[in-house]
């Protein structure tokens, strides 16, 4: 039996369960399973994992980027995004090895609309967004991230007002809005939004959150993250058969 899981808190809003549960049973995998482990502490995972056996597990906020101290390896995206959302755990050597498929799951989400000659803002410098910039870095699209503490290269909001107008790729790596907190939404003002902009939200629970709403309120074009979830699961479930098949475990 394979063990896979999810790793988070809270997970109240996850979608990976039904994914995989769905998944295994249209596929009749009876030699997999997939569960929802919402942690407190990151510091139990090494326990987790060896209590129930684990081979493969997601991790999402807040972990993405705390759990790397406990990997032993890293490929090249999660080295460059500082960001791991899969692990595969090695059961023979106990070794755990990090994986970035958020990128692959929003390239695919990006590339539905036609990027060029676009400059945009990623709401929020949590351990995700450092995975948007990699991939608008991919394709030369100006960026710039925003954060209520910002270091380094980022800006303020308020930095963030005047670029909203000529800034036409708006996108939303905060929890703002999520599931169950769905009447939150980021402070940016929504009427310099136009027809020009395009607006995606990572979130996927609401479908359209407040966020969505107030920019397709604005004329702008509006997406949520559900495909970038499937896609990264997708992804995902292509390693761990991979790794299961190069270790032959």
């Amino acid at each position: 039996m394979y063990k896979l899981g999810l790793i988070g808190n809270p997970l109240s809003h996850s979608f990976s369960k039904k994914y995989f549960d769905i998944k295994f049973k249209n596929e009749k995998l009876s030699n997999f399973t997939y569960e929802l482990y919402e942690l407190e502490d990151l510091k139990k995972i090494n326990e987790l994992i060896e209590r129930e056996k684990l081979v493969g597990i997601n991790v999402t906020q807040p972990y993405k980027h705390k759990i790397i101290k406990y990997l032993n390896d890293l490929d090249d995206v999660s080295m460059r995004t500082q960001s791991v959302n899969t692990v595969f755990i090695n059961p023979k050597t106990k070794k755990k090895i990090g994986f970035n498929t958020d990128a692959i799951g929003f390239e695919k989400l990006l590339l539905q609309y036609d990027i060029k000659n676009k400059t945009s803002l990623i709401l929020g410098s949590g351990g995700v967004s450092k995975t948007i910039s990699y991939v608008l870095e991919n394709h030369n699209i100006k960026h710039k991230i925003v954060s209520r503490n910002p270091t380094n290269n980022m800006i303020s909001y308020i930095e963030a007002e005047s670029l909203m107008r000529n800034c036409n790729l708006i996108i939303n790596t905060t929890p703002l809005g999520q599931y169950p907190k769905i009447h939150l939404f980021p402070n940016i003002p929504y009427n310099f939004l136009s027809s020009k902009h395009i607006c995606i939200d990572l979130i996927y629970n609401p479908e359209k959150s407040i966020f969505l709403k107030k920019a397709h309120s604005q004329k702008a074009q509006i997406i949520n993250g559900k495909k970038m979830l499937i896609e990264q699961a997708k992804k995902s479930w292509e390693i761990w058969g991979e790794m299961i098949k190069k270790y032959n475990v």
